[in-house]
């Protein structure tokens, strides 16, 4: 070991210090005390090591809650979630810096319910900002299965202003829309794209609920009928068949949006972190059984598999 400041060798350890009990030095010719410089680490302000950080936030990617993560980990559980949102920011960077310009065919939106701390219905007026009903909105090119673009709110005409203009600052080229038969996408999609889309929705027709107090559930689908908005859309691609599979994907892959649980988001930033952690592993990490690459890759965004570290540490 060499003194930082006078570069003689005459040094001698001088105790410990912080959590990580990091061993520091001090020089007999100088009297400096210095510690060994800290390395370079993927998740900065967390003394959890590199390899349990990462187990835990790919156990949460696969569906385990965090709870069940606490105790196969013995991490606490606000570490947990600590981290989850510090990796969630350099995954926002990377959404926000490489998913630009894309070009796609045919995209198709959708929204997907959840809830944060209790059901829209129990809110109370006391109640934490945040909690009740939440949607998750999603776009995704229905070609190479990339999540183009994404939004947490209210299922209401704001939300779908505002997960309208970020698909748009993200895609380029005219292509085709199709949504479900949610009235606030018409005014937004004319606002942001005009005549430069071919926009349809699927208007779908549900039969009786089935009977019985203990049926859980709504009507079945007994009709999809397309209903042409803007341009000249290929009615053989009118379909939301795509993006309710990624929905389904995103409630085995996220606890928090199974139902029946008690796993569910506490916090709404919580709910954002987690999605936004998700659609980037989903897009960059995981290789579609289809494609047998990674959305990103099939994009043309990325030339290869990322893995969790890859994609902490890109930002």
């Amino acid at each position: 070991m060499t003194c930082l400041k006078c570069q003689h060798s005459t040094v001698k350890k001088f105790g410990r210090y912080g959590r990580q009990r990091i061993q520091r030095y001090r020089c007999t010719s100088c009297s400096t005390t210095f510690s060994d410089p800290n390395p370079a680490t993927l998740l900065p302000g967390h003394s959890t090591d590199q390899e349990t950080a990462l187990n835990a936030i790919a156990m949460m990617l696969e569906g385990m809650s965090v709870r069940a993560i606490s105790r196969i980990t013995g991490l606490h559980k606000n570490t947990i979630l600590s981290l989850m949102v510090t990796a969630s920011e350099s995954a926002q960077r990377v959404f926000d810096g490489l998913v630009r310009n894309v070009k796609p065919k045919f995209v198709q939106m959708d929204e997907l319910w959840c809830m944060v701390g209790c059901h829209g219905k129990k809110v109370r007026p006391d109640s934490p900002t945040g909690w009740g009903d939440q949607w998750t909105w999603l776009a995704l090119d229905s070609d190479t299965k990339m999540i183009l673009s994404y939004h947490i709110g209210a299922r209401n005409t704001v939300s779908a202003f505002h997960f309208v203009r970020d698909l748009s600052q993200r895609t380029a080229g005219k292509y085709q829309i199709t949504t479900d038969a949610l009235r606030g996408y018409v005014g937004a999609i004319e606002e942001w794209f005009g005549a430069d889309v071919d926009f349809a929705q699927l208007q779908k027709i549900y039969g009786r609920t089935e009977a019985g107090p203990e049926w859980y559930g709504g009507g079945r689908v007994i009709a999809a009928v397309p209903v042409v908005r803007t341009g000249n859309p290929d009615f053989t691609r009118i379909s939301t068949s795509h993006i309710e599979r990624a929905n389904l994907s995103v409630r085995c892959h996220l606890k928090r949006f199974c139902r029946k649980t008690n796993a569910i988001s506490k916090k709404l930033d919580n709910l954002k972190a987690a999605v936004a952690l998700f659609i980037v592993w989903y897009c960059f990490c995981r290789v579609h059984m289809t494609l047998r690459v990674t959305p990103a890759m099939e994009s043309g965004i990325t030339d290869h598999v990322w893995n969790l570290a890859e994609l902490i540490g890109a930002a």
